[in-house]
């Protein structure tokens, strides 16, 4: 039976294994349940009426969770922190770079920096898969959103830098020990340095020069009707940091579930063998599986594993009521696991995607979230996923590092721990066995 401690209340259970602790509660307590973060009450709700309910419906009754609140320390008042009035601003400003005519133009970009990332790949040594697609969604989003190449190896860096600050922010007080030089603090501090000055190089430039270069953040610039320098540091660093961490993370695990399942593996690859020449944005209506792949991907291995909110009035859930100030977390890990809505929960099984009509519930999978702060690159990410895993299978078949499984790392966004290994066999000597 799970007893809180003192002061820091179920923090020590949550932070040992997060995965384990929001299944335990859901399973112990239902669909809503109530424990401690530190000084925070949490409320748990893991049904979708209620994730429509918070995210959609009463969405005006909630501001940003605790670690989002947290991370404006980095991101300052990009899309995925800003509220209110500042939120609708730059969402409506950010908007017309992620219309579907320009992804379309993106596509090609997103293709060419996979192709050219795995074509570096030696044939049946082991590689981490997870670190290549970190290489190929960064290298397209430097392109296609800030329209520069930046250096993977230092945005990586950063973000391990801050990353590793993501279990403070749930701590007392943790946003009046961000200053301090010790520790994740420091590491915090060191991120924050490398990652604000590599954007603010770009966004100097692309302000001095006035040059349309058909990205994003030449848009921002010169149709921003008149965004301060800062809030372009804070839109550049967040679509830099989000337009790459989640789909990175996607596709490695895509990978990882095709190589542990050989014959859907076989499957996708003469679905993409059916397409001649470069593949393209008008490929994507001929590449059901794969997006069926992705979308099972997304199921089992949520780049958002739980999203946060803070709850601004009282909020009634059934006979219980959420006070201002408690936290709230939605949990896809915990939904899209759920056998009321998924057969086989735990299974990998794409087809449930290829079978028409379902009669589960709408928000029994909420990947991107919902609403108004439903995620603005969806489109972006669902093209470079699908696209992406297309390209590596036409060339490539993978398979399992013996001794080396895949383990899960919960941070802000659920990430392989320690790399995702698997070994590449290239298609024509994977045929000549078969």
């Amino acid at each position: 039976m799970r007893r809180p401690l003192p002061v820091v209340g179920d923090l020590l259970a949550f932070q040992s294994d997060r995965l384990r602790f929001v299944t335990s509660m859901q399973r112990e307590h239902g669909d809503v349940a109530r424990f401690q973060l530190g000084p925070f009450p949490v409320w748990q709700l893991a049904h979708p009426d209620l994730v429509r309910q918070v995210l959609v419906t009463d969405a005006a009754g909630f501001r940003k969770g605790m670690v989002l609140q947290r991370a404006r320390v980095v991101l300052g008042d990009g899309l995925l922190t800003a509220e209110g009035d500042v939120h609708r601003q730059h969402r409506d400003l950010v908007q017309p770079a992620f219309h579907s005519r320009r992804i379309t133009g993106y596509a090609s970009v997103m293709v060419e920096r996979c192709a050219a990332v795995t074509a570096a790949w030696t044939p049946r040594e082991p590689l981490d898969v997870h670190a290549a697609t970190v290489r190929m969604t960064l290298e397209t989003a430097g392109a296609t959103l800030l329209g520069t190449s930046v250096d993977v190896g230092s945005v990586e860096g950063a973000l391990a830098d801050l990353l590793s600050a993501y279990k403070l922010a749930f701590l007392p007080f943790s946003e009046k020990l961000q200053g301090l030089p010790v520790g994740p603090l420091r590491r915090l501090q060191r991120g924050r340095r490398r990652l604000h000055g590599l954007v603010d190089s770009v966004v100097a430039e692309r302000s001095s020069s006035g040059r349309d270069g058909g990205d994003l953040l030449s848009a921002l610039v010169l149709d921003s009707g008149g965004l301060s320098s800062q809030e372009l540091r804070d839109e550049a660093t967040t679509l830099l940091l989000a337009g790459h961490e989640t789909t990175a993370n996607t596709l490695a695990f895509a990978l990882h579930l095709l190589a542990v399942h050989p014959s859907v593996q076989a499957s996708v690859h003469d679905e993409v063998s059916g397409i001649g020449g470069e593949l393209g944005p008008a490929d994507l209506d001929r590449l059901p599986l794969c997006r069926a792949v992705v979308s099972e991907t997304l199921r089992l291995y949520p780049p958002s594993w739980m999203m946060g909110r803070q709850a601004l009035v009282s909020h009634q859930v059934g006979d219980q009521v959420i006070a201002p100030g408690d936290l709230v977390v939605l949990p896809q890990w915990v939904v899209h696991h759920d056998e009321r809505w998924w057969p086989q929960p735990f299974s990998f099984d794409p087809a449930r995607w290829l079978d028409g009509a379902s009669d589960r519930p709408r928000w029994a999978f909420f990947p991107f979230g919902a609403g108004l702060r439903r995620c603005i690159g969806e489109g972006f990410a669902w093209t470079e996923a699908v696209l992406g895993l297309a390209t590596i299978v036409r060339h490539w078949r993978l398979r399992p590092v013996p001794g080396r499984p895949l383990r899960l790392d919960p941070l802000i966004t659920l990430r392989p721990r320690g790399g995702l290994w698997l070994i590449p066999e290239p298609r024509e000597h994977a045929s000549r066995l078969a």
